[in-house]
């Protein structure tokens, strides 16, 4: 069919050439005046036509390989170099980086294997071995997570849609690294109504690698390991709301138990720099803790949203432009279920305590193409409720990990409060991947910022690569950098590598 399409267009366009040249012919006939007998006519001599850049007339045919020059419609010349010209050679120097990883390490070898995998029907003989079901609605996948400072871990990662019944969602990840690093998570989660979800989660976490520095801004350098066992259990509740806006509401039941004296690594462990005089045992890490905490989160953000949920397959939906304004105000309450014989007489039998905070960001897409560049502020603080409360030190403000400051590892930098200004980038490489840089100044601190200084200010920076699909299972790559403070000179303190996919709870 296509070849009788061509040949009939082709024919169509040749009578029409022939059509309209000889109407052409006829047109210069009629104007010709009839030569009389005995005259020589005179032809006026055509004017000679100009050449093009190859040395050819306008209307002469060129070699296949071969360009013809522009012509110049307006006659008005080339646009003049104006100041925005050359000024925007200077965001594009600095970002010729980042232009250059995304474009030439991710983006053309990630076009080479997404179309060499589709030739070779990858995807589909991958998804038919994983995947099961009447729908192939069920399925699981191999998971791996390395984060340089902590220990590796692989594991799995479980799914099923329509699970009892539809609209209800089961995932599950199982990860190990050995008996003293185990993680157990699962969550059932049932769409209610457009937009609202309910969820039942639990996890299992013992892990001996995790890290202590201290508490405050000028924490040590030197990392102590402990191990921890933690189980925690509860519901989430969550709502989309006007555009990208969203309303989080938890209550969950969290057992938390520390063996100071174990670790691994070969690093020293925290009951051994205890026993040096570094600082004292910190709160909580004695006995460990049982506490039941609720906490809401509601948060306006102006931003359409980049891929609504609720799309269909194969829908073509465009993403659309991403600036705009974000608040989110957040709070906790938590309250202590244990009533343990305290030393301290005066002190209350449950702990209680509340944790709250904020961010304001504002944000630019370049073009309307998801290229946002973004400017958040970010605080929180944590506050005992009864006079007496010893705020456990797991439960503090902190930074680093999947927290703002990325540059550090998770639990490097804890304190009463913190605040944080960051400055972030992200673009779109692929379909399902975005390059994310960021740079951010900020670090923990006392009671409501009381000893906040500039120069106790910390940096963190790097650039990487983040899944934009599922929610539930994110694959990253990331390399940071986390600094000294200010007065400490600024150097890199800590170097952070991140490649894996990661599920919290």
């Amino acid at each position: 069919m296509r070849r009788v399409l061509s040949s009939a267009v082709v024919v169509v366009v040749l009578c029409a050439g022939a059509t309209a040249g000889a109407q052409v012919d006829d047109r210069r006939d009629l104007r010709q005046e009839p030569a009389t007998a005995g005259e020589a006519t005179e032809k006026t001599p055509e004017p000679k036509q100009e050449e093009d850049e190859v040395g050819l007339p306008p209307d002469a045919p060129i070699d296949s390989d071969a360009e013809r020059a522009l012509p110049d419609y307006d006659g008005r010349g080339e646009d003049p170099t104006t100041a925005g010209d050359v000024l925007i050679w200077i965001p594009r120097v600095l970002m010729s980086p980042l232009y250059f990883v995304s474009e030439f390490v991710v983006r053309r070898p990630l076009g080479w294997l997404v179309t060499a995998v589709e030739e070779e029907k990858v995807v589909a003989k991958v998804f038919d071995f994983f995947t099961f079901g009447p729908d192939n609605n069920i399925g699981f996948a191999p998971t791996g997570l390395i984060d340089f400072g902590f220990r590796p871990s692989v594991g799995i990662y479980f799914f099923w849609n329509d699970f009892i019944a539809k609209d209800n969602d089961l995932r599950a990840r199982a990860a190990t690294w050995g008996p003293d690093w185990l993680l157990f998570n699962a969550k059932d989660r049932l769409t209610v109504g457009e937009g609202h979800e309910l969820t039942v989660r639990g996890e299992f976490l013992r892990r001996s690698d995790f890290i202590f520095h201290g508490i405050g801004p000028e924490s040590g350098e030197e990392e102590a390991r402990y191990q921890a066992t933690s189980i925690q259990g509860g519901l989430l509740y969550e709502a989309e709301l006007w555009r990208s806006s969203e309303f989080r509401s938890h209550v969950t039941v969290r057992d938390v138990r520390f063996e100071p004296d174990e670790g691994c690594c070969d690093d020293r462990t925290v009951a051994q720099e205890v026993a040096r005089g570094r600082y004292p045992l910190p709160p909580g890490m004695d006995s460990g803790y049982t506490v039941l905490s609720q906490g809401v989160t509601a948060e306006l953000d102006t931003r359409p949203r980049r891929q609504p949920r609720w799309l269909p397959d194969g829908s073509d939906y465009v993403s659309p432009n991403a600036s705009g304004l974000r608040l989110q105000l957040r709070g906790e309450h938590a309250s202590g279920l244990s009533t343990e014989l305290r030393a301290n007489p005066n002190a209350p039998a449950r702990d209680h305590w509340i944790k709250y905070g904020g961010s304001l960001g504002g944000y630019v897409d370049f073009a309307g193409q998801q290229r946002v560049l973004g400017l958040s502020l970010i605080a929180d603080f944590v506050d005992p409720i009864d006079e007496g409360t010893a705020i456990p030190f797991t439960e503090l403000v902190s930074l680093g990990g999947e927290r703002p400051m990325r540059g550090f590892l998770e639990g490097r930098l804890l304190g009463r409060s913190s605040a944080v200004a960051q400055f972030d980038y992200h673009w779109p490489i692929w379909v399902f991947i975005d390059g994310t840089f960021h740079y951010a100044v900020g670090n923990v601190f006392g009671e409501h910022l009381e000893d906040f200084e500039m120069k106790k200010l910390r940096q963190s920076f790097g650039m990487g690569f983040r899944a934009n699909g599922s929610r539930d299972h994110v694959f990253e790559l990331l390399l940071a950098f986390g600094s000294e403070t200010f007065d400490q000179g600024a150097g890199i303190e800590n170097v952070r590598f991140v490649l894996g996919a990661t599920s919290g709870f």
